[in-house]
């Protein structure tokens, strides 16, 4: 549900997102659902910084969820923006 809501919104403004900001990203499956559920609020730059572990990105989503009210997000969703991110963005990665 949250991915349907972010997409719709996604296409209606896509004029007005940092296009730099998606290039940025490494490339892989997650990418668009994490540009789009952390785009939102906060420059990419400052997720893309990080090198957390697994349980560090877990923790970020909580403290998103918790303390800057994004929505909850499916098992699913879940799991897919955590591999992205720990994939990616933790502290082995070459990127």
């Amino acid at each position: 549900m949250l991915r349907a809501t972010l997409l719709v919104s996604f296409f209606l403004c896509s004029a007005a997102l940092a296009d730099d900001d998606l290039a940025a990203m490494a490339d892989g499956e997650g990418k668009d659902f994490v540009y789009l559920l952390c785009a939102d609020c906060h420059s990419m730059q400052h997720v893309l910084e990080k090198r957390y572990t697994r349980g560090g990105w877990r923790g970020a989503l909580e403290r998103m969820t918790v303390d800057f009210g994004m929505a909850e997000l499916e098992a699913d969703e879940h799991r897919e923006v955590l591999d992205y991110l720990a994939n990616n963005y933790g502290p082995n990665s070459t990127r």
